[in-house]
């Protein structure tokens, strides 16, 4: 999982290399997932993470990750683990986030169980600032699977994008699908 400043340069380095337009399916076989990208939206994939934005990513994008569980946060030293109950692996999140020193008046505004891909995750709804000063709004869907943690957000600008763009986000969260995930 990046991290905000990290994601912040990686979008710096993504306004640089070339954006897919990328309306319909999309498969990540190295990776495990696939989603339903709407029409309109474009797509910037890389070794680590798929970014999917409709109106460049400081306004608005739909990040997607999975990470094997053995892999190391950046910021917290919890770790996700095998068998690990969805609000445990909530909770490494959450403890991630808040320790990015990037991550500006982070308030928790929703954390509840969620079903993603007919598994069970969570669902972490928060705000938070920025270092520039603008103040972003995330949804946050995760879910353990096999032994991988597969993790799918959409963050916006919280004041007109979020809103905005919500019910597009739902249309790839519901498309989202695991497949060949190594057993734990």
């Amino acid at each position: 999982m990046k991290t905000p400043i990290m994601l912040t340069l990686l979008m710096i380095l993504a306004a640089c290399a070339p954006w897919i337009n990328a309306k319909g399916s999309y498969e990540s076989p190295s990776r495990n997932f696939s989603i339903y990208i709407p029409e309109g939206w474009m797509r910037l994939d890389t070794d680590t993470y798929l970014l999917v934005s409709k109106e460049g990513p400081f306004l608005q994008y739909v990040l997607v990750q999975d990470r094997h569980l053995d892999k190391p946060f950046r910021h917290t030293k919890k770790k996700m683990k095998t068998g690990m109950l969805p609000q445990e692996a909530a909770e490494v999140v959450i403890d991630e986030i808040t320790a990015d020193q990037s991550v500006l008046d982070f308030e928790i505004l929703e954390n509840v169980p969620a079903t993603i891909d007919g598994q069970d995750g969570f669902r972490i709804l928060f705000t938070y600032t920025n270092r520039d000063g603008l103040k972003l709004k995330t949804l946050y869907y995760g879910v353990l699977s096999g032994g991988r943690y597969f993790g799918i957000r959409y963050t916006a600008a919280k004041r007109h994008y979020f809103s905005k763009d919500i019910e597009a986000f739902g249309r790839i969260l519901n498309s989202f699908r695991i497949f060949n995930a190594e057993p734990a």
